[in-house]
């Protein structure tokens, strides 16, 4: 019988307790874990030297800058495949991780289990995108507008809200994002419906309705 393979995992956050925690988790004979935080002036060198199959990238706690650290790292070290650590579940999110060198893109609230799925799949040259992600609305009806007008999970959520009746002030508590995202997501639904009122917007909806 062969034994495993043992796979280098590092871990990059601003925050050192999360990063210790992580490595205590993940820890096996199959893992071998490291973890640097983001703002050490070295983080280049050690992960050169460390040189990871599989680097965890925590997202919270840089703002904007997150984007241009995760393309600088992928193209520094193409080899090491790159996992996305975050709260939200935006889509947008998503899309950048992907544009910007990510291989996976993983919830913080996911189980372990999920997340050492993510590194094996990653690892084999695969993607992973966590499940918990743009679940919402699997209706029949949805699930068609969905895919004829290519709307993101959210933008389904959004539409879904309009439809009850909710205000974007009242979408925006619901969903625990700002009324200005909320904003943003109704301008591109409209634009990708090509609409430019609610009414439109329903009278499309009911379209797909059984």
């Amino acid at each position: 019988m062969s034994s495993p393979i043992t796979i280098k995992v590092l871990i990059l956050s601003n925050q050192t307790l999360y990063i210790d925690a992580l490595k205590m988790l993940l820890n096996t004979e199959e893992q071998d874990v490291e973890g640097y935080t983001i703002t050490d002036t070295s983080i280049a060198e050690n992960i050169k030297s460390f040189a990871p199959d599989v680097i965890l990238l925590d997202a919270n706690g840089m703002g904007k800058n997150i984007w241009d650290f995760l393309y600088a790292t992928h193209k520094q070290n193409p080899s090491s495949k790159i996992i996305m650590l975050a709260n939200s579940n935006e889509q947008i999110y998503l899309e950048y991780a992907n544009k910007n060198g990510a291989s996976g893109y993983v919830l913080k609230s996911s189980p372990k289990e999920l997340l050492i799925a993510a590194i094996k799949i990653v690892y084999k040259d695969g993607s992973f995108y966590d499940p918990g992600i743009g679940t919402f609305g699997n209706n029949n009806h949805q699930s068609k507008i969905q895919r004829k007008y290519n709307l993101s999970g959210r933008e389904l959520e959004v539409i879904t809200l309009i439809k009850d009746g909710f205000s974007s002030k009242d979408m925006a508590n619901r969903l625990g994002i700002s009324f200005h995202t909320i904003e943003a997501h109704r301008k591109n639904i409209y634009n990708k419906l090509g609409i430019n009122k609610v009414t439109e917007l329903l009278k499309i909806y009911s379209e797909f309705e059984d």
